[in-house]
């Protein structure tokens, strides 16, 4: 839409240039007829001249405008509208990811943690091997957005995220060869001068960073190691107050608060009608955050960034009556730093928090005492942090680490979970874009320490 309004301007620009021109060339012509003959034959050659330049001006500038004219013409015919008539603006990326990944982990294509080793019943039947390599299409993304002005006094946005992750573990299941389409995120937002009001599906409000990443975007990058990425359909309200100055920088302070769709991703065993737990307590979960912002994220001197904490309590019904309450604090930051530095951080310490994407290193619960349904809900403390440069403005680079603990009193499986990783992003020219990623993970299990690593070259292009 930027662009169609760009062009237009400048076709009306070309257009009084080209009045402008013509009536300066008429004006040459009607002095050179009315001035009497003169002499100096040097000037009357600079007249005619100059008046051969300006039509040739003219008769550029008229070719000028007849290509913008075609450009418009060609862009009203393949512009994509919807039904109601209002502009729909499409994204998108078609990423082809080739891995090589070197240990057991629980995906070759996209690894997060390391598997425990395999203890051999049959000797004579050998070990499966523990080197992967495949090339995979399904973190290609499409997406679509509406904005439109005016509506119950503010500007209504809805967008609408789907990429091609959805199921296969091995290359022999379908959706590798055939991959098959996912709902990632989609919302519906009200936005006035400082409330914003949201319906949709989203990440946690408690954890609403991701990582720089072209290896992991079908499920974000440290998932399972302090971040929690999770989509949750939910209802979301923002508030803004008035900006103040610290120095010559504005600063502003924003309130949140959430209702989210219970889930655990467990029930118990004699549930009937296979209902999760987060359901069967009969509430939403609950969210609420407090950050600051600070500069613009276009500061010419990088000064810029935000800040935040916040809280979640959820419920969860597996036996009876009794719930088990999931709760968890969280921090995160963005800060613009000098020289083309960029810091992305969060931290939690979570209770039974798996359903928010990997808390309690996906764990809910711990071993179950004999008896009994369900072990302790899983307590973890985790967060990831990433350093990301613009060596060049085609370049960019970073590196980053998470890392996730669980209290070992819940009688967890894995103990603790460990991710490094660096990439390098080249975008040499529009739409085209290159990734390559080396990624490091270690996996504490009660039997002991399991490693694996992870190569990622990543093509593709966008819009």
């Amino acid at each position: 839409m930027i662009g169609r309004q760009f062009r237009q301007r400048l076709l009306i620009l070309g257009t009084v240039l080209l009045a402008v021109t013509a009536s300066l060339v008429l004006a040459h012509e009607l002095v050179a007829q009315a001035a009497p003959p003169r002499p100096d034959r040097v000037r009357r050659d600079t007249i005619t001249v100059s008046a051969d330049s300006m039509v040739a001006r003219l008769a550029r500038a008229e070719a000028a405008i007849a290509l913008l004219q075609q450009q418009l013409a060609i862009e009203a015919a393949t512009a994509v509208r919807t039904r109601s008539r209002l502009q729909l603006e499409l994204s998108g990326r078609v990423l082809t990811n080739s891995y090589f990944t070197q240990g057991r982990a629980n995906s070759a294509e996209l690894p997060l943690l390391a598997r425990e080793a395999i203890t051999a019943t049959n000797p004579a039947q050998g070990q499966p091997g523990t080197r992967a390599f495949g090339i995979s299409l399904r973190q290609t993304f499409i997406g679509a957005a509406l904005s439109v002005d005016s509506v119950l006094g503010g500007t209504f946005v809805g967008d609408i995220d789907i990429d091609f992750f959805s199921g296969g573990t091995a290359f022999t299941a379908d959706p590798f060869g055939f991959p098959t389409p996912r709902l990632r995120t989609v919302s519906a937002q009200m936005r006035w001068s400082r409330t914003t009001l949201m319906v949709g599906t989203d990440s946690p409000l408690i954890s609403d960073l991701n990582p720089v990443s072209l290896a992991a975007t079908g499920t974000p990058a440290f998932a399972l190691a302090g971040n929690l990425w999770n989509w949750i359909p939910q209802l979301r309200a923002s508030h803004s107050f008035a900006q103040s100055r610290v120095g010559s920088t504005p600063v502003s302070w924003v309130v949140q608060a959430a209702a989210l769709a219970p889930a655990a991703g467990v029930r118990h065993p004699n549930e009937p009608d296979l209902i999760d737990a987060g359901e069967r307590s009969g509430r939403p979960a609950l969210e609420a955050r407090m950050s600051m912002h600070w500069g613009a994220a276009d500061a010419a001197n990088d000064a810029h960034g935000e800040v935040g904490v916040s809280v979640h309590r959820g419920w969860l019904r597996v036996t009876g009556d009794r719930f088990t309450v999931a709760r968890a604090i969280a921090a995160d930051a963005r800060v613009g730093l000098s020289h083309g530095l960029t810091l992305l951080a969060e931290g939690y310490s979570g209770r039974a928090i798996s359903s928010l994407g990997g808390g309690g290193i996906g764990q809910t619960f711990g071993a179950a005492s004999a008896g009994q349904a369900f072990g302790p809900p899983v307590r973890d403390v985790a967060g990831w942090a990433q350093l990301n440069a613009q060596l060049r403005p085609t370049l960019s680079s970073g590196v980053g680490c998470g890392l996730a603990v669980a209290d070992a009193r819940d009688r967890p499986r894995r103990l603790r979970n460990g991710t490094c990783e660096t990439h390098l992003i080249w975008r040499p020219t529009q739409p085209v874009l290159v990734g390559f990623e080396v990624r490091r993970i270690g996996t504490v299990y009660a039997t002991g320490n399991q490693r694996a690593t992870h190569f990622n070259l990543a093509l593709g292009f966008e819009w």
